[in-house]
Order: structure tokens, then sequence, then C-alpha cells
């Protein structure tokens, strides 16, 4: 079994910029099964704040359960131009349940600070993610073959494929790679859709209309990130039965 009753495996799947209204269990135009599958078998929140009206400071909040200024977060954060950083000293959902005997991941999407411009910046092995996989803020040059990517600290270079999916591998690879099964697991996957600068492949996009339409893009990123999530899902089915995971579903702002 993947995860003890008593202790749960943890998955947070984050979505980027997402509209609440543009998924199907929200009456959304975007088909997104998987998700509304997820719904359907959980909870469905009617009413529900994010931490804050933009990115870094929201996901700051996600993090610590703190107010995101209190955090060292105070707007949508530039490593190239900014200092500002989630503070080394704020106690991270990752470092608790690490402690508590929880294997760590991070992939996707971070915006919380890393050193790519300011070397004093802590990465997020220092708030508790045994290994992650993440780009400072978006995937560029947009989602369709990303070369913004770093992987514990070692730059991945250009990728082939379009980020939700290749976050997923990446998932899908360490929860297949972990040195002890029995042990329960946090998994933190922060997508970058359907954040700009968009990209779908084009066979999804033509569902919602023309390829080059960018509201018909903006569905299809939406609409490939659920086709990600099934993987992930079908993943964490070999592992164990479903009760054995806890997972949230939630967008940034």
């Amino acid at each position: 079994s993947a995860g003890a009753a008593d202790r749960p495996n943890v998955v947070i799947l984050l979505a980027d910029d997402l509209g609440f209204q543009d998924i199907g269990c929200y009456g959304g135009p975007v088909e997104t099964p998987t998700l509304d599958a997820l719904a359907a078998g959980g909870t469905r929140f009617a009413t529900f704040y994010a931490g804050c009206a933009v990115c870094s400071p929201s996901r700051a909040t996600l993090m610590t359960g703190r107010h995101h200024i209190r955090a060292g977060v105070y707007s949508w954060i530039s490593d190239e131009s900014q200092r500002s950083h989630l503070l080394e000293r704020e106690v991270t959902l990752a470092e608790i349940l690490k402690k508590a005997g929880y294997d760590t991941a991070h992939v996707g999407k971070w915006h919380l600070g890393l050193p790519t411009a300011k070397d004093d910046k802590p990465t997020p092995d220092q708030h508790g993610f045994d290994h992650w996989f993440a780009t400072w803020n978006n995937a560029e040059p947009s989602h369709r073959d990303p070369t913004t990517f770093i992987r514990n600290g070692e730059p991945v270079g250009p990728l082939e494929g379009y980020s939700c999916q290749l976050v997923v591998d990446e998932a899908i690879r360490w929860l297949g790679q972990r040195e002890d099964s029995s042990r329960p697991f946090f998994l933190n996957v922060w997508f970058h859709e359907p954040h700009a600068p968009i990209a779908a492949p084009d066979e999804i996009v033509s569902r919602y209309g023309d390829i080059k339409n960018k509201a018909a893009i903006y569905s299809g990123t939406i609409d490939n990130t659920d086709r990600a999530i099934r993987r992930l899902l079908a993943k964490l089915h070999e592992l164990g039965p479903p009760e054995d995971t806890l997972i949230l579903y939630a967008s940034d702002n």
C-alpha cells in the first residue's frame, strides 16, 4: 500500500490563473472529465478564497498557512529584479510532513524565489522537499517545449512536449523511484497552465475553435492538464487504493 490509513498520501494539484467557471464541474465550457470525477467523488467547494489575488503571495499562503507578507512575499516575484522570496524561517507543509516521515516532492511552477539571479535565495529543498523539478516562474517560451526547468538545482535545458504533461512525467517517475514505497508521500504538483504564454496540442485546441484562436488555446491548455492529471491518478491507483491518498485541486488565484 502507498500509505497507511492514519497517514494518507497528500497530493496538491494547483492550476495557474484558472477561472473557477472554466472547468466542467463548475459549469464551464472545457471538457474536464478527470476533475469532474474527482469533484463527484469528493467535496466540491462552492465558496473558496485564494490566499491573495496574485501568484507568489497566494502560493506562500498555501505553503505556510500564514499571511504572505509575514512569509516575506509581497507581490509576484521577479528573481531578476527582486530579493524577495519565501523566507527560510517559515515552516512549510512539506517540512511538517517530512518531519512526520513523508517523502516529499515538488514538480512544476515554484515562483517563491529561486537563486536564478540572486544567489542567496533558498531552493525548494530548503523548504522541505526531497526532490524538485521546477521553474522560477512561467514555462518559457510557452507551455510547448519549455526551456526553463531546473531539477534539484541543475538546469534541465530544452524539453519536448507540453508543460503539464512534462510535470506529470516527472511526478510519475519520482513515485516509481522512491526507495521505500511503504512510506507516505507529499506530492506538490503546480501546473503552469492556463497562465500565459499559452500553448496546447492542435488536436485538443481544435475541439474549442480555430487553432489560432486564443480562447480556444486557453481552453486547450485546461483540457490538456485534465488529461495529464488522469495519467497521474492512474499511477496513484497502481500504488494503492484511492482512499490512501488525499487530493486537493485548486487554482492559485
